[in-house]
């Protein structure tokens, strides 16, 4: 029987945003050693685990594709955060990255992009190699990108909004401060549809 998934954002949703001066941007770690969970994050995956959510991460990592890291570093930076996660208990059923960009500057790694977010592509990917059922399952992230790749793919979204940032305007969409408020909706949202499902 297909599980319920809640799909994940990585970098500011899990994972601190770093600030890198030679950029001028803060923005995902470009190499491991900047991999840092954000607080509370692993407690809040070990509460959707417990619930019966599939953990899925989607992500797009264009910084090798604007010529900022390689894409060695980047693979070392996942690496580092499934160690961090594995330290504390927690396991991932999969991570699907985008590493290309619309306005990269590497061949082969710019331009248009199937699997980039707002696309839903990698969604339906891992809903087929992991049986997940998207009508039952969310997305958390922090961006607008995050929002529209799960309204595409039929997922109920999440927006991390931060305590400083203006919240979005679109009707209806739960918006949260921060990754363990957000997890604490989905469960009172789960609760919610099992008390009202329950045979009388």
């Amino acid at each position: 029987m297909s599980r319920p998934a809640v799909f994940l954002d990585r970098d500011g949703v899990l994972v601190e945003e770093i600030y890198y001066p030679h950029t001028g941007e803060r923005e995902a770690p470009l190499v491991p050693e900047d991999v840092r969970l954000l607080p509370g994050v692993v407690e809040a995956l070990g509460r959707l685990a417990d619930a019966g959510f599939a953990l899925v991460v989607i992500s797009n990592q264009g910084a090798y594709a604007k010529g900022k890291t390689t894409l060695r570093a980047l693979w070392q930076a996942h690496e580092r955060f499934l160690a961090l996660l594995a330290g504390h208990g927690v396991a991932l059923d999969g991570c699907y990255y985008s590493y290309g960009h619309p306005d990269g500057v590497v061949p082969h790694f710019s331009g248009p992009s199937l699997d980039r977010k707002p696309g839903p592509y990698n969604i339906f990917v891992a809903a087929a190699q992991l049986d997940l059922d998207c009508s039952n399952s969310w997305m958390i992230g922090d961006r607008d990108t995050d929002v529209a790749c799960a309204v595409s793919a039929g997922l109920r979204p999440i927006l991390i909004t931060g305590d400083d940032a203006a919240p979005s305007r679109r009707e209806g969409l739960i918006q949260t401060p921060d990754f363990p408020q957000a997890v604490e909706a989905v469960l009172q949202a789960r609760l919610a549809s099992l008390r009202h499902h329950r045979p009388l």
